[in-house]
């Protein structure tokens, strides 16, 4: 243990306490509890501070759950959720469904015809391919594992604090409960995952602060910023360096929106390349009326998220450039050429997924 650094038995004691309450009138835990007793991008990361990914998650547990009892049917969204008991999380899934759903569909973890029901929003049929059985048991199996849940939940908690500490929110642990950092392969972390986690950090001075309300410290800050995760940040010095060379006169602008710069890269790093594409989406959306952008920034913010991760999942990945490309192909007439340059980086990293 580090020097200086004391645990408080009491506050702990008093912080489990909180915690517990907070989890137990938050009803998100519940929907996928049942499940995970009875055995994240797209849906299958392990902690997200993305709801979109969350609510993805959701639809692959719900979809399973659902299925075994109905194997023949296809339900819409709305109609499943009321069939698992689950109808109260509407008001949450609402605002992601449409996108979750085409992130899905183009991973591959739901059989393709969704639209061809001529159904949007909560009506959209949700109807797991193979993959999405698979991914879907893939993340109940997940759950078990102690290790992964609490490396996971260390960097929830890390990241948590920082994004709370960088919007001069309160960081009351007890709050990340009602949060998507809060979730582990769609379960919320119990107590005692999140009195660890804070322990821990704390410890390894990545957290300051007091142990009911951390805040982040220098060494923190520099984690997220520049390691992305806490294992990684701790063996910092076990690896090589990343070297990216961009060769042209760029002007300022992102390589994947100009044709005149070429790139060469040598090992690089997939959560540089996601960064990249983020901001190249966003630059083209800003270029669009108000109420396109959104669309467009969501998928960015969603890159930027993976990008953050030690290893980015590549299938949630593949959806969201699949997406990207999509919203690229409805631009405007007078943007289709822009559209199209930007669309080739897509593309090209695209193929190297797989």
């Amino acid at each position: 243990m580090a020097s200086g650094f004391k645990i408080n038995k009491q506050g702990i004691r008093q912080m489990m306490r909180e915690i517990e309450r907070e989890v137990a009138k938050t009803p998100v835990r519940v929907p996928v509890n049942a499940e995970a007793k009875a055995g994240g991008s797209a849906g299958g990361g392990a902690v997200t501070g993305s709801e979109l990914e969350l609510v993805a998650g959701w639809l692959l547990d719900w979809g399973h759950a659902y299925s075994k009892d109905n194997p023949s049917s296809v339900p819409s969204v709305a109609e499943m959720m009321t069939v698992v008991g689950v109808e109260e999380f509407a008001p949450l899934v609402e605002p992601h469904v449409e996108v979750a759903v085409a992130a899905l569909e183009e991973a591959g973890l739901l059989n393709d015809g969704a639209r061809t029901f001529g159904s949007g929003g909560m009506g959209l049929p949700v109807w797991l391919s193979e993959s999405g059985q698979r991914e879907a048991v893939a993340r109940i199996e997940r759950r078990k594992d102690n290790r992964t849940r609490r490396i996971a939940c260390r960097d929830a908690v890390l990241r948590w604090v920082y994004e709370r500490d960088a919007n001069g929110e309160s960081t009351e642990i007890a709050e990340i409960v009602n949060s998507p950092y809060g979730w582990f392969n769609g379960v919320q972390f119990s107590a005692a995952d999140l009195v660890e986690a804070v322990r821990f950090l704390r410890e390894r001075r990545l957290l300051g602060g007091t142990d009911e309300a951390p805040a982040t410290e220098p060494a923190g800050i520099e984690c997220v910023e520049q390691y992305g995760g806490v294992v990684k940040y701790l063996n910092r010095g076990d690896g090589a360096g990343v070297s990216v060379t961009i060769m042209g006169n760029n002007s300022g602008q992102l390589a994947v929106a100009n044709r005149d710069v070429a790139q060469n890269q040598t090992n690089t790093n997939d959560g540089q390349v996601l960064v990249v594409f983020a901001e190249a989406l966003r630059e083209f959306g800003r270029l669009l009326p108000e109420d396109q952008q959104p669309q467009y920034e969501m998928v960015a913010s969603e890159l930027e998220r993976e990008a953050a991760k030690d290893e980015p999942n590549k299938g949630w990945v593949r959806s969201l450039l699949g997406r990207g490309r999509d919203l690229l192909e409805g631009a405007p007439a007078n943007l289709q050429h822009l559209a199209q340059v930007t669309k080739i980086g897509f593309d090209l990293y695209g193929q190297g997924l797989g």
